[in-house]
C-alpha cells in the first residue's frame, strides 16, 4: 500500500508542475508556499502533539531532521538551474537516475543483500529512465553538464537522507512529526530567500498552486517514510521499484493527458521497465 501510494503521489507532483508551466505559475514562490503549507498541514494533523507543543527542538534528532529541509530546498534550486542551463528533459533524467545513490548507500551502510536478479533489475531500471526521456525535451549538448551532476547528487542525497533519518530516528519520532520538521526547515529557508530576492513574492496563482502542491508533497513524504519503514532491510529494492514506478506513471500521464511524445527508444524503455520490475521480484514468484 505504501509503495503504491508513494508512486502515485510522487507522480502527481510532476503532473502539478506541468500545470504550473501551462498556467504560467512561477515555480520558486509556489515552492515556498508549498513548504509553508506542508508545515501548517503537518501541525494541524498532529493536533495537540504539534511540534510547538512537543518542544521538538530540544530532541536529539531535531538538528539532523531539520537539516533535511536544507537538502530539500537546495535540490529544488539545483533543478531550477539545470532546467535553465541544460533543459527540462536532461534535468529530469539526471534527477531520476539518482536512485542509484540511496540504493548503493542501503547496500553498503545497512548491509542489505538484494541478490543477483534484484541488482540486475536496479541497473536496468536506471538505463530505462534514460531511455524514457521525452522526445521533445531540450537538447543543449554539454552545456550545464556540471549542473546536471549536482542535480544527480542533490536528488540522490535527499532520498539517502530520508532513508538515514528514518532508519536512525524512526523509533524516536513518528513520520508526521518528522515530515513536519523537514518541511518546516525547508520553508524557513525558502521564506528568507524569497524575501531577499526581488520580485519573488507569490501572487494568487502561486498561492493556490503552492497549497495544492503542498498537500500532495506532504502526502508523498509520508508515503515514502511509510514505505521505508515497511521495507526495512530492503530499502535498496524499494527505491529502485518506487523510482521506476514514478517514471512509468508520470510518462503515461504525460502521453495521455499532455500529449507529450517519447522517442521510439522510449517505448523500449517502458518495456524494459516492466522487465526490471519483474527481475526485482523474481524471489516473489520463485522464492
Amino acid at each position: 500500500m505504501w509503495l503504491i501510494f508513494s508512486m502515485l503521489s510522487s507522480a502527481a507532483l510532476m503532473v502539478i508542475f506541468k500545470f504550473f508551466a501551462r498556467f504560467e505559475i512561477r515555480v520558486f514562490p509556489s515552492i515556498v508556499v508549498n513548504y509553508v503549507t506542508c508545515f501548517v498541514l503537518g501541525n494541524v494533523l498532529l493536533g495537540e502533539n504539534n511540534i510547538v507543543s512537543a518542544d521538538v527542538w530540544t530532541k536529539h534528532w531535531f538538528p539532523y531532521v531539520v537539516g533535511m529541509g536544507l537538502l530539500f530546498i537546495s535540490a529544488f534550486y539545483l533543478m531550477g538551474m539545470g532546467t535553465g542551463l541544460a533543459g527540462a528533459g536532461a534535468t529530469s533524467v539526471a534527477a531520476k537516475m539518482s536512485v542509484v545513490i540511496p540504493a548503493a548507500v542501503s547496500l553498503i551502510v545497512f548491509h542489505e543483500k538484494p541478490g543477483f536478479f534484484i541488482i540486475l533489475g536496479m541497473l536496468l531500471s536506471v538505463f530505462c529512465v534514460y531511455l524514457m526521456r521525452p522526445e521533445n525535451s531540450e537538447d543543449k549538448g554539454n552545456r550545464g553538464l556540471w549542473v546536471l551532476l549536482l542535480v544527480f547528487l542533490g536528488s540522490g542525497m535527499v532520498d539517502t537522507g530520508l532513508n538515514l533519518v528514518k532508519h536512525h530516528f524512526g523509533a524516536d519520532v513518528d513520520d508526521y512529526t518528522m515530515s513536519t520538521v523537514v518541511f518546516g526547515g525547508a520553508g524557513l529557508i525558502g521564506l528568507v530567500l524569497m524575501f531577499l530576492r526581488k520580485g519573488q513574492l507569490p501572487g494568487m496563482k502561486e498561492l493556490l498552486g503552492g497549497v495544492v502542491l503542498g498537500c500532495t508533497n506532504y502526502a508523498s513524504l509520508i508515503a515514502m517514510f511509510g514505505a521505508i519503514g515497511a521495507y526495512k532491510g530492503h530499502t535498496a529494492w524499494f527505491f529502485a521499484v518506487n523510482n521506476i514506478g514514478v517514471v512509468w506513471v508520470s510518462t503515461l500521464i504525460s502521453m495521455l493527458f499532455f500529449k507529450e511524445k517519447i522517442s521510439k527508444i522510449g517505448y523500449v524503455g517502458l518495456l524494459l521497465a516492466a522487465v526490471a520490475v519483474l527481475l526485482m521480484n523474481v524471489h516473489a514468484f520463485f522464492g
